[in-house]
C-alpha cells in the first residue's frame, strides 16, 4: 500500500475484486510470461518460484481455486451491488497523501518532544485496549451444517442449517437459535459488509458452482466449511460482529431473499456523518503509515508461504492415511499367508499353530494401528486443518484492506489547495479594486468556500479511513498466536496419538516373546 502521490491506476486497465485477487492466481495459463497483475502490484507468478518439486506450485493453485472464489467486479455483467460497492477506478482513486494529511492539525513547535511522548503513551495504550477486543483463538460461536434435502426445480440448491451458540448482542433472547440460509444469503451478507465496512477485515467466501459439482460431495463439504470459517471470522471481529444486518442474518427465522425485498435496511458506509476524533490525529505517528506498506509489500509472499505450508501439511496426512490403509492390507494378507502354512509344515503342526496364532496377533495389532491412524486423520480434518484454512482466511482479508485502500480512500486534497491558493489570490486581487468587486468577487468567495468545506471533508474522511485501517492492522497482530496454536494443536496430536502407537507396539513385542522360535 503506496501513501505516496503516484498514481495507482497506472497500467492497469482493468481490476478484479480486491477480496479475490489472490485467488485470480489460479488463471494463470501455461503459457503465460509469469507475471499476474493485482491492483496496486505485479507479482511473480507461483508457478514461477523454485518449490521443493513442480508439484507443490499445482497444489497451491488448487488450494485457492478450490476454497476461495473467484469474481470480476469490472466485467460488463456486474451486478449493480458490486459497481456501488466498489464504484469504478478513476482519477479520484488516487493514493491517499500523506504528507497532507501530516500536516494538518498536528501540534508542534515549543516542547514538540515532551508532546511526542505524551502521545507515543497514548498511542501504546490506545493500541493496548483495541487489541484486547479482538481473540482469533476464542471458540467459534456459529455451527453450520448442510441440510440433505435439496430445493428447486430446474437448479437444485443447498440449504444450510446456522445456529449460533451463545446470546447475540442487541438481540432478544430466544430458546430457538437455529435459521435456514442459502450460499446466496452469505453472498448478500459479505456484500453489505464490504459496503458498510470496505476498510475492513472481511472474510472471503467458498467459490459456489452449479451443475454438476453441486451435488460432489468433496466439494459440498468444502464449501459448507468455507462457509463456517466466514461467519465465524465475522463473529470473531469487534466490529462486525455488532451490525445489525449480521445479527439479522442469524436471528431472522424467515426466509432471507423475502425479508430483504420488503425491508428498509442501511447500508451506508460506516464512516458517513462520522468527525474524526482530535485525539487520534494528536497520537498519530508518520512511521504506522510505513508498516503498513511494509505489511503490503511482505504480505503475497506471506500468504504463498503459508498455503505452501498447508499444502504440505495435507500431504504429510495424507501420506499417514496411505500407511494407515498399507498396515490394513499388510495384516490381511500376513491372514492369507497362515493359513496355507499348515500344509507345508506337517510335521511341527503344534509349533507352526504357535506361529500361525502370533501371525494373527500381528494382524491384529497393525488392525489397532490402522484404526489409531484414523482416529488421528480425522481429528487432523476436522479441527487442525480447518485452522489452517482460517489463518489464510485472515491474510486475505488482510490484503483486501490494503487494495481496497488503493481503489477507494482516494482524494484530490493537494489539487483542490492549489486551487484554493489560487482563488485566495484573486479574492486579494479584487479586493483591492472596489470598481470590479462585485459579482465576480462573490462567485470566487463562494467557490472558496465550497472547496474549504470540499477539503475538510476529504481530510476528515481521510483520517477516519486511516484510523480504520490501523484499527484492522492492529487487531490483526494478534493473529500471530494463532500460528502458535496451530502448531501446538498438531504436536500436542502427534504426541498423544504417538504415545498409542508406542504402547500398541510394546504389547505387541511382550506378546510375541511367546512365539515359537525353536522345537524346544
Amino acid at each position: 500500500m503506496n501513501f505516496s502521490n503516484e498514481d495507482p491506476w497506472k497500467g492497469l486497465e482493468t481490476i478484479g475484486s480486491p477480496n479475490d485477487a489472490w485467488a485470480n492466481m489460479n488463471r494463470v495459463s501455461d503459457d503465460s510470461s509469469g507475471q499476474i497483475a493485482v491492483p496496486g502490484r505485479r507479482v511473480d507468478a507461483v508457478s514461477s518460484i523454485t518449490l521443493i518439486d513442480s508439484s507443490l506450485s499445482a497444489e497451491v493453485k488448487e488450494t485457492i481455486r478450490n476454497n476461495y472464489r473467484d469474481r470480476n467486479l469490472y466485467e460488463t455483467d456486474s451486478s449493480g451491488l458490486e459497481q456501488q460497492v466498489w464504484g469504478p477506478p478513476t482519477e479520484v482513486g488516487k493514493a491517499m497523501n500523506v504528507s497532507v494529511l501530516d500536516k494538518i492539525d498536528v501540534p508542534s513547535g515549543a516542547g514538540e518532544g515532551i508532546l511526542q511522548e505524551a502521545r507515543s503513551e497514548e498511542l501504546s495504550n490506545w493500541i493496548d485496549n483495541l487489541r484486547k477486543t479482538y481473540n482469533p483463538l476464542s471458540s467459534d460461536i456459529v455451527v453450520v451444517e448442510e441440510i440433505l434435502e435439496r430445493e428447486g426445480l430446474l437448479f437444485k440448491h443447498t440449504n444450510y442449517l446456522v445456529k449460533h451458540l451463545i446470546a447475540l448482542p442487541n438481540t432478544t433472547p430466544s430458546s430457538n437459535r437455529t435459521v435456514i440460509r442459502r450460499y446466496s444469503d452469505f453472498n448478500w451478507l459479505q456484500e453489505v459488509l464490504l459496503k458498510k465496512y470496505p476498510f475492513r477485515m472481511i472474510p472471503e467466501l467458498p467459490p459456489k458452482k452449479i451443475g454438476a459439482q453441486n451435488a460432489d460431495p468433496i466439494f459440498l463439504v468444502r464449501r459448507r466449511k468455507g462457509l463456517s470459517r466466514f461467519i465465524n471470522l465475522v463473529m470473531k471481529h469487534p466490529v462486525l460482529s455488532f451490525d445489525d444486518l449480521v445479527l439479522t442474518f442469524l436471528t431472522v427465522p424467515t426466509d432471507l431473499g423475502s425479508w430483504r425485498k420488503q425491508a428498509n435496511y442501511d447500508t451506508t458506509e460506516e464512516f458517513t456523518d462520522q468527525k474524526i476524533d482530535k485525539a487520534f490525529i494528536n497520537m498519530w505517528q508518520k512511521e504506522l503509515g510505513n508498516q503498513w506498506n511494509e505489511a503490503d509489500v511482505k504480505i503475497d509472499a506471506l500468504l504463498e508461504s503459508w498455503i505452501k505450508i498447508s499444502v504440505l501439511v495435507d500431504r504429510y496426512e495424507r501420506r499417514m492415511k496411505q500407511i494407515s490403509d498399507e498396515r490394513r492390507l499388510l495384516g490381511s494378507v500376513m491372514e492369507e499367508f497362515a493359513a496355507s502354512t499348515d500344509a507345508l509344515y506337517p510335521l511341527d503342526e503344534s509349533s507352526i499353530q504357535g506361529v500361525n496364532s502370533h501371525i494373527k496377533i500381528i494382524s491384529n495389532h497393525l488392525n489397532q494401528l490402522a484404526d489409531i491412524s484414523k482416529k488421528e486423520l480425522n481429528e487432523v480434518d476436522e479441527r487442525l486443518s480447518v485452522k489452517f484454512k482460517t489463518f489464510i482466511d485472515i491474510i486475505i482479508s488482510l490484503r483486501g484492506v490494503f487494495e481496497r485502500y488503493k481503489i477507494m480512500a482516494g482524494n484530490n486534497i493537494p489539487q483542490l489547495q492549489r486551487k484554493l491558493e489560487i482563488n485566495m489570490e484573486k479574492l486579494q486581487t479584487l479586493s483591492n479594486k472596489p470598481d470590479v468587486k462585485g459579482a465576480e468577487y462573490e462567485r470566487i468567495k463562494q467557490i472558496v468556500q465550497r472547496d474549504k468545506r470540499t477539503i475538510a471533508e476529504q481530510v476528515n474522511r481521510s483520517w477516519l479511513i486511516r484510523k480504520g485501517i490501523l484499527e484492522e492492522f492492529t487487531i490483526f497482530q494478534e493473529t500471530q498466536f494463532f500460528v502458535t496454536h496451530i502448531f501446538q494443536e498438531w504436536a500436542r496430536m502427534h504426541v498423544g496419538f504417538s504415545n498409542e502407537n508406542s504402547e500398541c507396539w510394546e504389547k505387541l513385542y511382550t506378546n510375541l516373546e511367546d512365539m515359537p522360535l525353536s522345537r524346544n
